[in-house]
């Protein structure tokens, strides 16, 4: 394998190979941190343009982009972290079919001036809240902005690290498609699918009564779920009466307005599923939602997974509104 060492923009310093699994393109790496596998055609940074255009091309500054691999099957892909420079614009990039879920964002501090990719010594401060990806583009565009950090002595930030997800939004297999409010349901076994609300996303009818789905989890395995689309009211407190509520053993998740989020690992052997929806507008879609059964974790902390989960247990858990 020949390297070469190239200095890219003022005083970023990158690391290139020829890497097989990148179809043979150029990887490019920080010189400080080049153990990380990214596949771009090249990243390129500039801390001092304020262009807010995002351009895949290699050698134009400002962009940071991801090539796409495409996944085995409709399942998840989670992407390699992405780091950019404040004052640039960054582009999260997904195959068809699928869309940009972030899981993870926090703006950093660099210890060494001009590097911009997070090293586990920087001062970090969550950021997700200024990730916006709510559409069904495969493509994401954020223009990464400077920002003054409370949490790091009111140093400004100098790039954000982000970690997304691929997710799908169909299934080519019609029977691992769910009505989260389909009556008489039974409950679901299949190892992956989606799960929507009546109607989504062209119609958008209230619900009677609160639906419920239940997912059933072997004992030696997890499910990882993603809400890939939520559009719903969020006029209530606390997502009272418009809402979706994801239950497991050990914390309750709801949401509701306009939401993409990625759930961490839960633990039970039974995840009920609730929706319900009291306000009607032409604008809202309703909700989406994906999930997949996988292997657990040696360590995944989980005290009560076999603990038989209902509706009514909810109140007794810790309520979480992301």
């Amino acid at each position: 394998m020949v390297s070469t060492v190239i200095r890219c923009i003022v005083f970023v310093l990158f690391r290139c190979v020829h890497h097989p699994r990148c179809h043979n393109l150029p990887v490019c790496y920080p010189v400080p941190s080049f153990n990380r596998q990214l596949c771009p055609l090249i990243a390129t940074m500039n801390s001092t343009t304020t262009s807010t255009i995002p351009i895949t091309t290699a050698t134009t500054p400002t962009t940071t982009t991801r090539a796409t691999q495409q996944p085995d099957g409709q399942y998840v892909q989670t992407m390699p972290p992405l780091d950019a420079c404040t004052a640039s614009s960054v582009s999260l990039r997904c195959p068809n079919n699928y869309v940009v879920v972030v899981s993870r964002a926090f703006y950093g501090v660099a210890q060494i001036q001009g590097l911009c990719s997070y090293s586990p010594s920087d001062c970090i401060a969550d950021s997700m809240s200024t990730v916006a990806c709510n559409s069904d583009s495969i493509q994401c565009n954020l223009y990464v902005t400077k920002k003054k950090l409370p949490q790091c002595n009111d140093q400004f930030s100098s790039y954000v690290h982000i970690e997304y997800d691929c997710v799908p939004i169909s299934m080519d297999d019609s029977t691992k498609e769910y009505n989260v409010c389909q009556q008489n349901s039974t409950e679901i076994t299949s190892d992956h699918g989606i799960i929507r609300s009546p109607g989504y996303p062209t119609q958008f009818p209230i619900t009677t009564s609160e639906c419920l789905r239940s997912i059933r989890v072997p004992h030696d395995k997890t499910i990882r779920l993603w809400l890939s689309d939520l559009y719903i009211s969020s006029l209530s407190i606390n997502c009272v009466s418009d809402h979706v509520t994801v239950v497991d053993s050990v914390q309750t998740y709801r949401n509701c307005g306009t939401k993409r989020y990625a759930y961490p690992y839960l633990c039970s052997s039974t995840i009920l599923i609730q929706y319900s929806v009291q306000i009607q507008s032409s604008i809202y879609r309703g909700m989406r939602m994906y999930f997949e059964i996988v292997d657990r974790p040696t360590n995944d902390n989980c005290a009560n997974s076999n603990e038989t989960i209902t509706p009514a247990l909810a109140i007794k858990h810790k309520l979480l509104i992301p």
